[in-house]
């Protein structure tokens, strides 16, 4: 299994950050790895998406958890494995903090080490990029 966390907090506003979230067309103005995003329906538990990535394959997934101004997780299978990713919001004294953590599971320890360090390897940028937006 691989698992990483990231996470960084700053004055913002975390309407904001939500609809950056919950609008997937703006992913790619947080995220440079991601290049557009298509949804099948609302962006809520159950719905179908896919990513089309800046650099590799189309990512299909799907929306596991959606709780509006809290979080969301998507869950994307790749062959034998699955990759969670999840994206969180707390909000604080007027501090947000967002975290992004990513689990693969049901590869071979190297192969899921090797995608799991490509997937997070933005991981800090797209969290600046987030509160300063």
């Amino acid at each position: 299994m691989f698992y990483y966390e990231e996470s960084a907090t700053g004055q913002a506003d975390i309407n904001r950050i939500w609809d950056l979230y919950s609008d997937v067309s703006k992913w790619s103005t947080w995220d440079s790895g991601v290049r557009s995003v298509r949804l099948s329906g609302p962006f809520s538990a159950g719905t179908h998406g896919v990513m089309e990535m800046s650099h590799g394959p189309d990512l299909p997934f799907i929306l596991v958890e959606c709780s509006q101004m809290k979080g969301f997780t998507t869950k994307s299978e790749m062959g034998p494995m699955t990759i969670t990713f999840e994206h969180a919001l707390v909000e604080d004294a007027g501090n947000v903090t967002i975290t992004h953590a990513v689990t693969i599971d049901g590869g071979e320890e190297s192969q899921m080490d090797n995608i799991g360090k490509g997937i997070t390897a933005g991981l800090a940028g797209c969290l600046k990029k987030l509160l300063s937006m």
